[in-house]
């Protein structure tokens, strides 16, 4: 397990970093990092597969996730249906998506069963309102499958169609899925 640490950039021990060099210097040794994997792509057997209603989603595993059930959503005037509003989390101004309203699912089915997952870490982050918790998925148990009726915003983001039994997973890339969602609120408001 790797722990971030603080080492200041200055080589004399003697001069303390202030609060804000600290912070900069944190942030910046975060973004830095990379995954060996493309955030899109399943070269390994495991996924995190989450459900949006009846449509499973499947994120390459070494993406950073978590639950965060605990954190209070500030809706924003003026935004897409599908933009729930933002959340602080560690200082991070945290995008709420709500994929639910985008693929016609009924956002309302078991709001008690459903929770936060923010993928990613610092200012990359973003929450998705998820059916039940997410699950590590064998790919390799996976078949391709046709591709389902879809919204255009979404299909988009869509890089592989697998099935399992009656269930349907998408792998999906963030990064397709940012933009397609961006394109979409600009189109939205014009």
């Amino acid at each position: 397990m790797e722990i971030d640490r603080f080492e200041p950039s200055n080589p004399d021990s003697t001069v303390k970093p202030s609060s804000i060099q600290a912070l900069d210097s944190l942030q910046a040794t975060e973004d830095s990092k990379t995954l060996t994997t493309a955030p899109g792509d399943l070269d390994i057997d495991n996924a995190l597969g989450f459900r949006i209603g009846n449509i499973g989603l499947l994120l390459n595993a070494s993406i950073f996730c978590e639950i965060v059930d605990q954190a209070k959503v500030s809706p924003l005037p003026n935004v897409q249906p599908w933009l729930s509003g933002v959340l602080n989390l560690r200082g991070n101004i945290v995008p709420v998506v709500d994929l639910h309203i985008l693929i016609e699912q009924d956002k309302t089915a078991n709001p008690k069963a459903r929770h936060l997952l923010a993928v990613d870490r610092g200012r990359k982050t973003v929450a998705f309102w998820i059916d039940g918790y997410p699950q590590m998925i064998n790919t390799a148990l996976l078949s391709a499958t046709t591709p389902p009726a879809l919204p255009d915003v979404l299909t988009h983001a869509v890089t592989q169609y697998k099935s399992q039994d009656t269930q349907i997973w998408l792998n999906i890339s963030l990064d397709k899925l940012f933009k397609s969602l961006t394109h979409h609120a600009v189109q939205a408001g014009a």
